[in-house]
């Protein structure tokens, strides 16, 4: 199928920003006077909503968690920003995707404000008819921010792809009824992943005969 509206994730999908996160994961961390956090206590933090993240992952408590999210996103706003590159190929991608009369979008779950300033610092920002993330009371779900992109570009689910490189993006799709593209270059879904009935794609590049129709479905 040839989709007319491809949503992107952000985090380990369109850009790895690891560096900038973890660094700001430790940063708040040893401002709240806790020990900073190992690379193992970090796997699995990327991609998922903040404040959920501390306390699912770390155990705050809610009101702890609200002093984190403040805490890191003053740290990321000032450094983490800066701290992420876009993935080889991604640009080709995007463009390739613009050159076919795809529309683009990106739904990520870091802060909108964060998404436009590195997606235009990257220089890719132009290419994207719509950029969505969360808001500053991180209200906002990853079924949400798809459902936006569709409303405002008047798009209908059966013309629609999801790409992303976790759980949260595959579950935002199916609570949305798209299809699906998995990526295996970021920080969730692994190369061979087993049980999972949607494409992976092990490179940026491979995104296009999915997206423009030339590989196999992807619909579920």
């Amino acid at each position: 199928m040839n989709y007319k509206l491809a949503i992107f994730d952000m985090d380990g999908t369109l850009a790895d920003t690891s560096e900038g996160i973890m660094n700001s994961h430790r940063y708040t961390h040893k401002m709240m006077g806790l020990v900073e956090p190992s690379d193992e206590d970090l796997d699995g933090v990327i991609g998922g909503p903040l404040l959920q993240t501390y306390q699912n992952h770390f155990g705050f408590s809610e009101k702890e968690a609200k002093n984190a999210v403040k805490i890191y996103r003053e740290r990321y706003a000032e450094k983490g920003i800066y701290e992420a590159k876009l993935y080889e190929g991604m640009q080709a991608v995007l463009t390739a995707l613009k050159s076919s009369h795809v529309k683009l979008g990106v739904a990520t779950l870091k802060a909108e404000r964060f998404a436009k300033t590195m997606l235009a610092d990257m220089g890719v920002a132009s290419l994207f008819d719509v950029i969505y993330g969360v808001d500053d009371n991180d209200k906002r779900t990853k079924s949400e921010l798809i459902q936006l992109c569709m409303h405002e570009l008047n798009m209908s689910p059966k013309n629609t792809v999801m790409i992303g490189d976790s759980m949260h993006d595959l579950n935002g799709a199916i609570e949305c009824d798209i299809a699906f593209i998995g990526v295996t270059y970021g920080f969730g879904f692994k190369k061979n992943a087993q049980n999972l009935n949607y494409p992976l794609c092990d490179m940026p590049n491979e995104l296009l005969a999915y997206i423009l129709g030339k590989g196999e479905s992807c619909k579920k």
